[in-house]
């Protein structure tokens, strides 16, 4: 059965998709470098997404990895909603323009 973060996972993994993003979903088995849930190639640019379910945050674990993103130049955020996912890559349009 379907969790609510993988529905959302899914939802959001379709919307880049349909964008022209190129999407990998790591599965995680305990084993090597811990990432984030989507990783993901739009319009030049390296970003990591971690997915949660309303009303989650991200572990200091996933904190930590999203900053690594970041440190790296590649752009790293959270998100609860496929909507925010959007807004996110509204405002990257923007400064890439």
């Amino acid at each position: 059965m379907a969790t609510p973060e993988s529905k959302i996972k899914k939802a959001i993994a379709s919307d880049l998709q349909a964008m022209g993003a190129y999407v990998f979903k790591p599965v995680q088995m305990g084993y090597g470098k811990r990432t984030v849930d989507l990783l993901v190639c739009w319009r030049g640019q390296f970003i990591g997404i971690e997915v949660k379910r309303p009303g989650k945050t991200p572990t200091p674990l996933q904190v930590e990895t999203l900053d690594e993103v970041r440190a790296a130049g590649g752009i790293a955020f959270w998100v609860d909603n496929r909507e925010d996912v959007r807004a996110q890559l509204a405002n990257l349009e923007r400064n890439l323009i």
